[in-house]
């Protein structure tokens, strides 16, 4: 006979069980993202993983050698950029989905611990004996 502690405790396992294969999905949908950005002549193009990694760089043509140093390595920064902004937003739909809601995923980019503090902490709970052995 099942009792209410037992139903309970049943739910919130297959609740947990949906979340882990949730996440599981969506992080393999992670692993899978590649984004790229083609330079407006179409001489460069660049792709990144769903870090922003660059995996794939290609220079087409002849007539990027024609191009000064200075003008290549800049279409190809632009290009670079552009591919891992998109990487960005299209990881950030996938992950948006597991955020609970009202969670700011660029809010949370910045977020990290606070070293200082915690060292800062750390100190004043030695000096105050807290730690003694």
């Amino acid at each position: 006979m099942s009792t209410p502690l037992h139903n309970e405790m049943a739910a919130a396992v297959a609740q947990l069980r949906e979340q882990q294969a949730r996440l599981e999905r969506t992080m393999a949908d992670l692993r899978a993202v590649r984004a790229s950005a083609t330079s407006e002549d179409r001489l460069v193009e660049a792709t990144v993983d769903s870090q922003g990694k660059l995996v794939g760089l290609v220079l087409s043509g002849r007539r990027w050698r024609d191009l000064a140093p200075k003008e290549l390595a800049a279409r190809i920064t632009d290009v670079v950029n552009r591919a891992q902004t998109r990487a960005a937003e299209n990881t950030a739909a996938l992950v948006g989905g597991l955020l609970p809601q009202g969670m700011d995923l660029d809010a949370l980019r910045g977020a990290g611990p606070d070293l200082d503090a915690m060292f800062a902490a750390a100190v004043d709970d030695a000096t105050a004996g807290r730690w003694a052995r």
